[in-house]
């Protein structure tokens, strides 16, 4: 009798909950919505939120929680307002003798360069000499050549750290430096570099003093209070305030990294800077420990040097801690100002509806648009988002090409052979709002026209799009692309 009454007060139980479900649902629903309305969230985003929301309540309500908004912390964020002024300040007080006058550069390039020092502060500046190093192994051997030349002071920041082959010998390189009194410090993304804090190699850097800054940590913990897929995606390596390298690539060798992915060798480039821009990279990337660390700010004065050429450059920082001016409406300029051609390289393609627009928009006005995108990638997802864009600009007249020899892993968008935009900013909505990102902007025909030979070498390494073969490909591909490309703020 005793087992009956229980049963029958669990089947009560059970039938009150299944009629609070709903109720439940709704209370969610009207919370989380309310939450996405109170941050004028864009309106993709929102979208695809509350529509996670609806159709996955528990879980998509667990992932809003988790990764729903762009949440560095409080202590972070209040550093951040405390450093913004500085940083301002900063940089209005580069010297005059460094700054290039807007008015050299083609209408173009003048425009995007108004743009930039508007956003973040930095003016244009003269006296550079670029080169592009356009494979894994030219640049770690110049790289391991300057640390081996350092006399004075050594900082990189990277995302990714990963020991075994040549970064070996760049980890001997920097002990060497720092055995030889030059002062090293290192900047490395908790989750990107993860492996390489439990390495041999991460205790001998810190045996020999060299400094290692974890950025964003990533813990259980934290996780409750702090978005943990916000990262560090920057690559910059200074050497001396005088040399500089920004590009795509990690401190990692492709010979080792990732090679159970399925996607072949990653493929990158880097830019070799000479000139004051040097000294602007390690000043901002030295801006991120403090952020991190909470020590002051305290840039050094720049380098009294003479002009090492005459190219100009603009620094354009980026990251979630600020919603001022993102990344993506730099790039909205610089294809809006194109007259003849604009080719772009990247790994991840979910560039969003204003850069399909402006794309397409180019193409319709005649202007040749090139998109090379890797035929392979390291994310199904991504993947499916991406090639949902391909027939509404492969009917333009977008050019689409997919490089077959690796994971194509370079940024760059070099606009009339005029300019170029390089750095570490895929065209996803990742980069454009949730990374700490850095982007150059080379205002350097001779360095646009070398980026513009190593495009047209992938070019002659990947396989052209056809828009009749395209849309021959299955619907039941056709419907899963969109699919996913309506999640796609989420990716």
């Amino acid at each position: 009798m005793l087992q009956l009454t229980l049963s029958d007060h669990t089947i009560d139980t059970a039938a009150m909950l299944l009629k609070l479900l709903p109720i439940l649902h709704v209370v969610v629903l009207v919370g989380i919505s309310l939450r996405i309305f109170s941050r004028r969230t864009a309106q993709g985003i929102a979208i695809a939120w509350l529509l996670l929301v609806i159709l996955i309540p528990g879980v998509g309500a667990l992932m809003y929680l988790l990764i729903g908004e762009r949440r560095l912390g409080r202590v972070w964020m209040e550093r951040a307002r405390v450093l913004r002024p500085q940083l301002l300040q900063w940089a209005e007080s580069v010297p005059s003798t460094m700054i290039g006058l807007p008015t050299c550069l083609s209408s173009g390039g003048e425009s995007v360069s108004r743009l930039a020092r508007s956003a973040v502060g930095l003016p244009p500046m003269s006296g550079h000499r670029l080169q592009l190093l356009a494979d894994s192994g030219s640049i770690m051997r110049a790289m391991i050549s300057d640390i081996n030349a350092a006399r004075v002071s050594i900082h990189m920041e990277f995302y990714i750290w990963n020991d075994g082959g040549f970064v070996d010998d760049l980890v001997d390189a920097l002990v060497g430096a720092a055995r030889r009194g030059v002062a090293c410090s290192t900047l490395m993304d908790s989750l990107g570099s993860r492996p390489f804090f439990k390495s041999e190699a991460i205790k001998r850097l810190r045996d020999a003093g060299i400094r290692v800054v974890e950025v964003l940590p990533v813990n259980p913990l934290r996780a409750l209070f702090v978005r943990f897929d916000l990262r560090d995606h920057r690559k910059i390596a200074v050497i001396d305030r005088c040399i500089a390298y920004t590009g795509s690539m990690n401190i990692a060798d492709p010979r080792f990294f990732k090679q159970d992915a399925g996607v072949g060798e990653w493929v990158d480039a880097m830019a070799r800077i000479e000139g004051p821009a040097a000294w602007v990279l390690e000043t901002v990337s030295l801006s991120l420990t403090s952020l991190q660390t909470g020590g002051d700010f305290a840039p050094l004065p720049p380098p009294d040097l003479p002009p090492a050429g005459h190219g100009h450059v603009q620094i354009f920082p980026s990251g979630p801690q600020t919603s001022r001016l993102r990344i993506d409406a730099l790039l909205l300029a610089a294809i809006y100002a194109a007259r003849h051609e604009i080719v772009l390289t990247t790994p991840y393609f979910v560039p969003g509806e204003a850069l399909l627009l402006a794309l397409r928009s180019a193409a319709m006005r005649g202007v040749r648009v090139i998109v090379i995108v890797p035929e392979k990638i390291d994310s199904r997802l991504v993947r499916y988002a991406s090639q949902a864009y391909n027939e509404d600009l492969l009917e333009v007249g977008v050019n689409i090409f997919q490089f077959r020899d690796g994971l194509l892993h370079t940024k760059s968008m070099v606009v009339d052979e005029e300019f170029t935009v390089f750095g570490t900013v895929n065209l996803d909505l990742r980069s454009f709002e949730l990374n700490f990102e850095l982007s150059l902007i080379a205002f350097d025909t001779e360095f646009s026209s070398a980026m513009r030979a190593l495009q047209q070498d992938y070019e002659a390494r990947s396989h052209a799009l056809n828009l009749d073969e395209w849309r021959a490909r299955p619907r039941s591909r056709r419907l899963l692309e969109n699919a996913v490309q309506m999640m796609s703020p989420l990716l």
